[in-house]
This record gives C-alpha cells, sequence and structure tokens, in this order.
C-alpha cells in the first residue's frame, strides 16, 4: 500500500515538472520569435532608411534607437520569464518531495505501532496460553483427588443417604471438570489448535455407548432417550470418534438439561453414500422448554443462552453449543436448530465421512468393565508431588495387586530408579525442584533404562502429549486419571500375571493382550488374528508407497491407522516409538525413510508368527 501512494505522489511531481518544463519552453520560444521578428523589422527599417537622403537621417537613427530599446526590454522579459518558470519548477518539486517524505515517515510510523500492536498482542496470546495451563493444572490437580476418591467410595458398601452425598460431590465434580474442558477447547479453537483426527471407527458403536452413558442421567429425570440407527450407514467410517462423541454428549447433555417430561430422541441416518463417502445426519430432539426463534442465534454464541434467566435457573456457561458448532465446522459440517417455545427443540448436525474399508474397529466410548486385570509381582514407581494425589494413586495401585513406591519429586524418582528395578513409572511434570522432564531425560540419557515412562500431568492443552513423547516418555495420562485410561497403560506396557508362558513363543507379536481381553474366547482371537492378516499387508503396502511419493501427510495418516491394527498382537512397544516419529509434524526425511523400514520389517515378521498361530486354528 506504502509503495502504490509513493509511486502516486513521484508521478504527481514528475508530470507537475514537465508541465512546467513545457510551459517555460513554450514562454522562451515565443518571447524568442517576437525578438527575432522586431530584430528583422529593425533591419528592413535600417536598410531602407540608408538609402535615403542626408536630410532623414538623423530622424532614422532615433527611430532605430527606440526600436533597439524595445527589442532590449523583450530580451529582459524572457529572462525574467525564464527565471520565474524556473523558480516556480524548483518550488513545485522541493513541494513534491516534501510530501514523499513526509508521507514516508508517516507510514514508517504506522509500521511501527502496527508492529508495536502485533508484539502487545503476541504477548497477550502467551500470557492466556500461560494462564490456562496454570489453570488447568490448579483445578485439576485436586479434581483428580475429588473424582479419585469418590468412585473409589462408591465401589464400597454404603446406606442410602451416604451414597446420596457422594454422588452429588462425584456430579458436582464432573460438572465443573466439564466447564473446565470447555474453556480449554474454546482456547484451542481460537488458537487454531484444535486438531481433527482421522481414524476409522464404528459409528453404531459409538452413538449406543453415547445412549448407555446416559442411562442413569434417563431413569433420575424419568425422560427415556430413545437411539435409531440407519442400518444403511457403513461398519466403519473414517474420522474423530473423540469430537464425534464429544458433539453428540453435549447435545444430549443439553436435551436432558432442558427436559423434564415426555422423552429425548436420537437418531442417526445417512445420505450421499457413493461407495467412498457418506454424509451422517445426527438429530437430536427433545420435549423440553424450547426456544424462541427470534432467539435461535443467540444459542451458538460464546457465554450466551437463550434467556438471561436460563443460567440461573440451570446452570451452564453458554459455551457448548458454541463448541459444538465450532467442532462441526472444523470436519466440514453444519449444525442447524428448530424450535417452539414449549414444544421442544432438535438439533440436526450433519458431517462427512469417508467409508473405510477397515473392519471390526474398535467402539470408541464403551463402558469398561469394572474389574481391574491383577498384575502381582509388578513394580510401580510414582513420582507425584501431591499428597493427596500420592494416597489415591497407590490405593488405585493396590486395587490391581501392584507394589507401588513414591518418589515427591524428579530428584526422588532418579534416585530410587538407581537404586531400585521397576516396571512402570508415572511421571508428574509440575514438580518442585526437578520436574518430570528434567527427571525422563536423566533416566534415558544417564541411567540408561528403557522401562516405560508414562506422563501423569494437570496440563491438558493441546500438544502436551506430543512434548511428552519427544523429551523421552512413552505415553501420557492427563488428570483426573481415568480408570480405564489406567488399565488401557498396563495393558500396552505391561505383562498381564498368568499369561508368562506365552511370552516366549513368539519372537515379535505378543498375545497376552489378546488373550486378556478374550478371556479365553477361541472365536474372537481367530477373528483378529484373521482381521489382522487381512489388514496389516494393505496398510503397509500403502505405507510403503507413500514413503516412495514422500507424502508425509499421507504418512502421518497411515502411520495413525496401524497404530490400532497393530495393538492386538502387542506389536506397540516395538513399533510406538517410530510409529509416533511418523506421525510428527517435525520429522525429518532421514527419519522418515529410517523408521518406515523398522516399521515395514517387524510387521512383515509379525505376519509370519500370527500366520503360524492364525493356523492352529485351522489344524484345531
Amino acid at each position: 500500500m506504502r509503495v502504490r501512494t509513493l509511486v502516486i505522489y513521484i508521478t504527481i511531481g514528475f508530470v507537475a515538472a514537465v508541465v512546467a518544463l513545457l510551459a517555460m519552453e513554450y514562454m522562451t520560444r515565443r518571447n524568442l520569435e517576437e525578438l527575432i521578428n522586431a530584430n528583422e523589422n529593425l533591419l528592413d527599417e535600417y536598410r531602407m532608411s540608408s538609402g535615403l537622403s542626408h536630410q532623414a537621417d538623423s530622424t532614422s537613427r532615433a527611430a532605430l534607437a527606440i526600436k533597439m530599446n524595445a527589442v532590449d526590454l523583450s530580451g529582459q522579459r524572457v529572462l525574467r520569464w525564464n527565471l520565474y518558470v524556473t523558480v516556480v519548477v524548483f518550488v513545485l518539486l522541493i513541494a513534491v518531495f516534501a510530501i514523499i517524505v513526509s508521507r514516508m515517515k508517516k507510514q514508517a510510523e504506522l509500521i511501527t505501532q502496527l508492529n508495536t500492536s502485533e508484539r502487545k498482542l503476541k504477548e497477550a496470546v502467551l500470557v492466556k496460553e500461560h494462564f490456562l495451563a496454570n489453570m488447568s493444572h490448579e483445578i485439576r490437580t485436586p479434581l483428580n483427588a475429588i473424582l479419585g476418591y469418590t468412585n473409589l467410595l462408591l465401589k464400597k458398601k454404603l446406606d442410602a443417604d451416604t451414597r446420596l452425598h457422594i454422588n452429588t460431590v462425584q456430579q458436582s465434580g464432573e460438572t465443573l471438570l466439564a466447564i473446565v474442558n470447555d474453556i480449554l477447547d474454546l482456547s484451542k479453537i481460537e488458537s487454531g489448535m484444535m486438531r481433527i483426527e482421522h481414524v476409522p471407527f464404528d459409528p453404531e458403536a459409538l452413538v449406543h455407548s453415547v445412549g448407555t452413558m446416559f442411562h442413569h442421567r434417563s431413569g433420575e429425570k424419568q425422560v427415556p432417550l430413545r437411539v435409531s440407527f440407519d442400518p444403511a450407514i457403513p461398519g466403519t467410517i473414517t474420522g474423530d470418534p473423540t469430537r464425534l462423541t464429544q458433539i453428540l454428549v453435549n447435545l444430549v447433555s443439553n436435551a436432558f438439561k432442558f427436559t423434564d417430561k415426555g422423552e429425548i430422541n436420537l437418531v442417526v441416518t445417512a445420505r450421499g453414500n457413493d461407495g467412498e463417502r457418506v454424509d451422517l445426519t445426527f438429530e437430536v430432539t427433545d420435549t423440553g422448554i424450547g426456544i424462541d426463534p427470534a432467539r435461535l442465534e443467540t444459542i451458538f454464541e460464546r457465554f450466551r443462552q437463550a434467556e438471561d434467566s436460563t443460567t440461573r435457573q440451570f446452570g451452564g456457561t453458554g459455551l457448548g453449543l458454541s463448541i459444538v458448532r465450532d467442532l462441526v465446522h472444523l470436519q466440514d459440517g453444519h449444525i442447524a436448530v428448530t424450535s417452539k417455545p414449549g414444544a421442544g427443540t432438535s438439533v440436526k448436525v450433519t458431517i462427512p465421512y469417508r467409508i473405510s474399508a477397515m473392519s471390526g474397529a474398535p467402539a470408541t466410548g464403551a463402558p469398561v468393565s469394572e474389574a481391574h486385570p491383577q498384575r502381582p509381582g509388578l513394580r510401580v514407581l510414582i513420582a507425584e508431588d501431591h499428597i493427596i494425589n500420592q494416597g489415591l494413586m497407590m490405593r488405585l495401585m493396590e486395587e490391581r495387586g501392584i507394589a507401588g513406591r513414591i518418589a515427591a519429586n524428579g530428584q526422588e524418582a532418579v534416585e530410587l530408579l538407581r537404586n531400585e528395578p521397576f516396571d512402570l513409572v508415572f511421571m508428574d511434570i509440575q514438580m518442585p525442584g526437578m520436574d518430570g522432564y528434567t527427571a525422563t531425560r536423566i533416566i534415558r540419557e544417564e541411567l540408561k533404562l528403557k522401562l516405560p515412562v508414562i506422563a501423569m500431568t494437570a496440563h491438558a492443552m493441546e500438544g502436551e502429549k506430543e512434548k511428552c513423547i519427544r523429551l523421552g516418555m512413552d505415553d501420557h495420562i492427563a488428570k483426573p486419571v481415568r480408570e480405564n485410561e489406567l488399565d488401557r497403560i498396563f495393558a500396552s506396557y505391561t505383562k498381564p500375571a498368568g499369561n508368562a508362558a506365552s511370552a516366549g513363543a513368539f519372537r515379535v507379536i505378543d498375545l497376552d493382550y489378546m488373550r486378556e481381553i478374550s478371556n479365553g474366547d477361541a472365536g474372537y482371537e481367530k477373528l483378529v488374528t484373521e482381521q489382522f492378516l487381512h489388514l496389516m499387508p494393505r496398510e503397509l503396502e500403502a505405507l510403503s508407497a507413500a514413503a516412495s511419493r514422500h507424502d508425509p501427510g499421507e504418512i502421518r495418516r497411515i502411520a495413525h491407522g496401524i497404530k490400532t491394527t497393530i495393538s492386538i498382537m502387542g506389536l506397540n512397544p516395538l513399533l510406538d516409538e517410530p510409529l509416533d516419529v511418523l506421525e510428527s509434524d517435525t520429522a525429518v526425511a532421514e527419519d522418515i525413510t529410517t523408521h518406515v523400514e523398522r516399521v515395514l520389517a517387524v510387521c512383515k515378521e509379525a505376519l509370519g508368527e500370527a500366520g503360524i498361530f492364525y493356523r492352529r486354528f485351522q489344524d484345531a
């Protein structure tokens, strides 16, 4: 913009100078022509007068003198005109130059102001992110203890009054956690850090698991939740199951909040199925208080609800639907709301998904069994500075038959690991003295220990898990610690008791995890092995092709899918590290090549061992 303005001013000055010079040239030429004519006239008169008699000589000389004076005056007038024009041109050029310098100075001042404001904006964003991270840590740390201990209490035999009180504490804690999560999600969306994954999942299992989450709420309010699922929907689609679950839970929760009688319906339909993509529509309809049509647009505004009295009567922050709308738009979908006061509300969300060839995808959000696998003999180190959370983690270890030790900071954890053997470490990040990042670096670089180190932190900002893994940790669980997440960690990184005999049967694959979840069901073991043998070669072929094309985006997507496929064969301890590198946005070409070769080599060997294992079912 400033370059164009400068060019305009220079052009104007140039044109003005050219016009002035042309004017000067015209006036000079005119005056010179007058002088030439006058001189010629004088010459003619002189010649004529030279032929006259001596009597007229004196008269001719007088006339010639008069004419000469007139020519001199004309010459002086030409010189004055030239001087005037020159001065005008000079003044004009100075004025144009002054204007250009003034404009450039103003532009420089504006640029300086813009840079200053941009720097202040960046500083404000950093302050906000630090505040949210600290807020997340400070609130989640006590919430971890509140929810953890209430869950432990609810497992005990309690009288009705005590159970009611504990349920109230738990529900209040879950509500507070939901508010914290909403604020963090809002921050992620505003900063562009909300990531949408593309993994295969079973939409029917996900929708029914969401319905299962609200069984208790439905019974409490005596409002049935009816789930209807279109059978024409593909069995496996590719998208983000976590964000879809968040959308549906938010919509159904809102429906229950504003509905005291009648029913709530969750209807899932499909349209536009072309064999590769399908649009799924999720419609949540209630018979609640409804919304005035004139106020429908305000329900999507942050911290706003349809009526000012809604917050006082029903609670909430007014962030739920705003986040739902943003999550839908991030997935290239759209959302529509229809409502009538006193007659209920219908919210319709449509999201496009790719149809996946993978079958038998795990059901995200499925209920977890209350029975926790026992692991006697397992030694776990818990690096945690908060005394209440120390007690909670030790209690959770006792429930699983695990021997736990506590370290109050990173330095204590390093010293214990230096002197005693452990099978796994839960490492808090923010601790006094030595933090979890420093302790993990010492464990890896100085102690040279390869045992799993699991980050356990109340920081829930986007990118925290990736940072932990990049700095040497194996996995990440957020506070409040969920027991199903805890069991997932133990299933992924330790061997359950009772299956040690199978550990040495194969060199690459580890069947302990499969046998733990199959509980002796040979049919299930045969099915998942068959799926592994069917899917793995296709994924390896796709990974190899993407690597040869140097397509990092496709490599990241395939690596994420391979993680799901290999878990049933217990390959995660061998392949999580290279797959994490392949999933990283910062991986360099040399690392990608090395880790692709590692994944291909291990998976090809695993396919051979899985084939041997599968033939046992055929021979049986």
